[in-house]
């Protein structure tokens, strides 16, 4: 009886022992797992910054690119008007 049980506790260390390298095992990947995790949150909000930046300096590009569209438009207008203000007043001068 005493070899049986011998035996039987045997058996259990060894179980214990190997459970115990299969934990160790596992808390190393999770650990692993963990700072993985923390370096791709990093570059996500990396990137959400980036993003935001970019959206920022696409919108104060967009206003830029309508406010020289607005100014081109009044130049044109200005310009539309010397012209023909430079015509009438070369008729006039060639009706003389």
């Amino acid at each position: 009886k005493c070899a049986e049980l011998e035996e039987e506790l045997k058996n259990v260390t060894n179980n214990l022992k190997s459970l115990e390298a299969q934990a160790e095992k596992y808390s190393q990947k999770e650990d692993k797992y963990e700072e993985e995790i923390k370096i791709l949150t990093d570059k996500l909000k990396e990137a959400e910054t980036r993003a935001e930046f970019a959206e920022r300096s696409v919108a104060k590009l967009e206003k830029t690119i309508d406010d020289l569209e607005d100014e081109l438009y009044a130049q044109k207008l200005k310009y539309k008007a010397i012209s023909e203000e430079l015509d009438h007043a070369l008729n006039d001068m060639t009706s003389i």
